[in-house]
């Protein structure tokens, strides 16, 4: 038995392998610091292309849009609590900008969810007034409330790197601080939980089903042709006005049914839905307030 030895040429190429495989797990566990792997029951973010620099990010709880600037990104709505190292991951496959805006639809957990972590990085959130008493609960690392955090009343611009995005309050409908951003330039409208599968007003937030309707009518004088809802695919103008239609439809049968006497134990028994494809259910506290709601504008 003898012992080989490899030419020195051969050697050395040994030695840069070694290297080459060492320097690659280093750079492979230095990402998977920054973006852990997440388990394999989590949800998988998937990102499409909207219009030119827009892409509608799904998963996490509900979508999230990322409009690209010339000098950084515009995030409309988080994901759920745990998400925000996916959604980065997955923003920094489309461009490697920073964050500079987070604007929120509305308070529900799965738009909210990463405000922190977003806050922490120096991202500014953006969202309507009666969000303040929400946002102002995030907590930085340090345990100091945020100052990153603006708020509007009915209308704000938020012009950055060439891109404009117009943040707008027309009233009351899902909860009492929806927003909708308008991309003017790109003919595009987030609507958040404005537009959903079946309607269901967060009443303790102030939402309103007899409001949401004229609200969806100030959001259709706009001049878009592309709606991007809180969840699901992306929608046309034709879309949000059939259901600005069931939503009115059902405000004017529930209202004919208080006109002719109807008690609030037997209103949701009569009003007919099942043609528009939805189940209401409102009952306790939800139906005294639809109810309630109605009586006002009879």
């Amino acid at each position: 038995m003898f012992l080989r030895i490899l030419p020195a040429y051969r050697l050395c190429a040994l030695a840069m392998l070694v290297m080459a495989v060492a320097a690659a797990g280093f750079a492979q566990n230095n990402h998977e610091k920054k973006h852990p792997a997440k388990g394999a029951g989590d949800v998988t973010l998937d990102a499409q292309l909207v219009k030119t620099g827009l892409y509608l990010i799904s998963g996490g709880g509900g979508n999230s849009l990322l409009r690209l600037s010339g000098n950084g990104l515009i995030i409309v709505d988080g994901k759920l609590p745990g998400n925000y190292d996916a959604l980065l991951a997955r923003v920094e496959k489309i461009s490697d900008q920073p964050v500079r805006a987070l604007i929120l639809t509305d308070q529900q957990e799965r738009n909210t969810g990463t405000n922190a972590e977003f806050l922490e990085a120096g991202t500014i959130i953006f969202a309507q007034e009666n969000l303040r008493q929400d946002l102002t609960a995030a907590k930085t690392s340090d345990g100091k409330v945020a100052p990153r955090i603006k708020t509007y009343d009915r209308d704000y611009t938020l012009r950055l790197g060439g891109v404009e995005a117009r943040l707008m309050h027309f009233g009351n409908a899902y909860t009492n601080a929806d927003t909708v951003v308008y991309f003017p330039n790109l003919k595009v409208v987030a609507v958040g939980d404005l537009y959903t599968s079946t309607p269901n007003p967060d009443f303790a937030a102030g939402g309103s089903l007899v409001g949401w309707g004229p609200v969806l009518a100030q959001v259709l004088k706009l001049d878009f042709d592309v709606v991007v809802p809180g969840k699901g695919p992306t929608l046309t103008r034709a879309d949000l006005e059939a259901f600005k239609t069931k939503i009115d439809t059902i405000v004017a049968r529930a209202t004919g049914l208080i006109k002719q006497g109807v008690p609030k134990d037997q209103l949701m028994a009569q009003l007919k839905t099942d043609d528009l494809g939805w189940q209401l259910s409102f009952s306790g506290d939800q139906l005294d307030s639809f109810y309630a709601d109605l009586s006002r504008t009879k």
